[in-house]
């Protein structure tokens, strides 16, 4: 008796195993039937393409494309170079996605600073129902590229202080302080048109406003060099100037960057004495400003004996301009002529020139021929007449 009731727990235990078995069979089956419906696509990824060290987001889409209703898990695995953000679920359940309807779902991730550009696989799973051991994997192309990003470390010209009429070498230092690699990289630097010539006041020497400096790594740093020339006609100012960088990115496509630039243009005004003698009463000083900048607030002094016999103001003296200044209160002898200025920069200059102030040769002729014809017959008169007297005389003491 109690060997049959065994046999028939026995019996029942293994139908109860079949059975169970049979249903796990069927759910699977079911689970897996669902999940084949089930598709996973890419619907935005910003920025695109990201860049190293930046924040990735993604929006996924999840479509049922079967004939019932499914709860669905999505699961993210990142992997380098990505990193999902503190705050964000790996893991989201929608619970009834209805047939042909889409649900979505974002994701925020860091991509590594030190990440190379290229195309990297995100992996996600998903599943239907509970079943997560039966789940599909897909991957997700994510864009990676590097941008080269010029920055202009520095700047030196030759000579230091440049002026209108000089010659000059611009030598600049250029970083890459972006992400990505930069090819067939080519500077040029052109001066801004001058608003009323429409023309340039600072050229290139022959090719000397363009530089090629070629591949350029990201923290790398270039020199580019630049001869240009600056034209007579310049004044005292900065010159707007515009610095193009023309490159090829990693993806072989042409790429321009510009940056505005000033170029200090300094005139140094020179002052010299021209001219110094005297005319009529007056002592006469011509002087030039044979520099190229403008003397401002110039006073003019002659000086004897440590004393200002007289003194002259001006405002302003521009280049190649002359002035000319009548002293009076002088006397003969030595003397000197002294001459401050303010340069455009307000900086104070002081020039000397020793003179000596004189009767000119052409003043003595002028006193001689002034002599009428007259005076003249008036002499010979008197000489004449004296002779005649002394003769008289001569003969009355004999």
């Amino acid at each position: 008796m109690s060997r049959n009731v065994g046999m028939k727990k026995s019996g029942f235990i293994l139908v109860a195993s079949v059975l169970f078995i049979f249903m796990a069979a069927q759910a699977s089956l079911v689970s897996a039937q669902g999940i084949a419906m089930i598709s996973l696509i890419l619907t935005k990824q910003t920025p695109f393409p990201v860049e190293p060290g930046q924040v990735v987001s993604l929006e996924l889409g999840l479509q049922n494309n079967g004939s019932g209703s499914e709860s669905i898990t999505l699961e993210i695995i990142p992997s380098s170079p990505f990193t999902l953000l503190l705050g964000q679920e790996s893991k989201k359940t929608f619970g009834r996605v209805n047939a042909f309807d889409t649900v979505t779902q974002s994701y925020k991730l860091k991509v590594d600073e030190t990440a190379v550009s290229a195309t990297y696989d995100i992996e996600f799973r998903y599943y239907t129902g509970v079943a997560s051991s039966m789940y599909v994997v897909k991957k997700i192309p994510v864009n990676v590229r590097g941008v080269p990003k010029f920055v202009i470390e520095d700047i030196q010209t030759i000579p230091e202080s440049m002026e209108p009429g000089d010659e000059v070498e611009i030598i600049m230092v250029i970083k890459n302080e972006g992400s990505g690699e930069a090819t067939q990289t080519e500077l040029s630097l052109a001066s801004v048109t001058d608003a009323e010539t429409g023309e340039s006041l600072i050229v290139p020497l022959l090719s000397g406003g363009v530089s090629y400096i070629g591949k350029i790594v990201p923290g790398e740093e270039k020199t580019a060099v630049f001869n240009l020339k600056i034209d007579i006609a310049a004044v005292s100012k900065t010159y707007m100037s515009t610095l193009t960088i023309d490159y090829k990115d990693e993806n072989g496509e042409t790429q321009t960057e510009t940056h505005d630039l000033g170029i200090p243009v300094k005139g140094n005004p020179v002052i010299e004495l021209l001219s110094a003698k005297i005319d009529n009463s007056d002592y006469k000083v011509d002087i030039e400003n044979i520099g190229t900048g403008n003397a401002k607030a110039l006073k003019i002094a002659l000086v004897q004996d440590g004393e200002i016999k007289d003194s002259s103001v001006a405002n302003e003296l521009k280049p190649t301009k002359h002035k000319t200044i009548r002293f009076q209160g002088f006397r003969l002898g030595g003397a000197v002529i002294n001459v401050s200025y303010l340069d455009e920069d307000n900086e104070f200059f002081v020039k000397e020139f020793p003179v000596t102030i004189k009767q000119s040769a052409s003043a003595q002729e002028t006193t001689g021929a002034n002599t009428s014809p007259l005076a003249t017959v008036l002499i010979v008169i008197l000489v004449l007449e004296s002779f005649y007297l002394w003769r008289l005389r001569k003969r009355t003491k004999k």
